[in-house]
């Protein structure tokens, strides 16, 4: 899996959990919200998924990158294509959980302002057809320490990684 941003591409999930704890490093007494979000296209016989990382230091700016994954399989049942961006979704989210975890405590240890929340933003909301999946998705979040966002409060999958599913040019 491959990350990319306006100014660096071909990044390793490595990378971007290093690029990640530099975010933090370079002003660490504050609040951060890092969050995770998959959004899909289906153009003929294939499905373009798009997962996007955002991390916000609150009021301060931001660092983000996508991935893109490209799969020869058009998903047109709405549960089986939200239940694939959800997974996306929730794999990286766990990776990132996993690999930042020492770091943030130590962070949090250190400094008595710094705040770090982890999200999980899905690509449903409370109007529409993806209502009716709004508990088994945010199920898969449940007891993991990660919150869970829907629309409209989940703009990483349904602006970010939108914006990149559409095209489907991989990195």
């Amino acid at each position: 899996m491959r990350f990319f941003n306006s100014t660096q591409k071909n990044m390793s999930f490595s990378d971007v959990v290093a690029s990640i704890k530099y975010f933090i490093r370079i002003n660490p007494d504050n609040s951060f919200r890092i969050a995770i979000g998959t959004d899909s296209q289906v153009k003929g016989r294939n499905t373009c998924f798009a997962t996007g990382i955002h991390i916000h230091m609150l009021g301060k700016g931001a660092w983000c990158c996508i991935s893109k994954r490209l799969e020869s399989k058009a998903y047109r049942n709405l549960r089986e294509k939200i239940s694939r961006e959800t997974l996306f979704t929730y794999e990286i989210a766990n990776m990132l959980n996993e690999q930042l975890m020492d770091s943030l405590e130590d962070f949090s240890a250190k400094y008595k302002n710094f705040q770090c929340n982890i999200e999980a933003h899905i690509d449903i909301g409370r109007n529409g057809e993806t209502r009716k999946f709004i508990r088994e998705m945010v199920g898969y979040f449940e007891g993991s320490g990660i919150d869970t966002k829907i629309k409209p409060e989940s703009f990483v999958a349904s602006s970010y990684a939108n914006r990149y599913s559409k095209t489907f040019k991989v990195g």
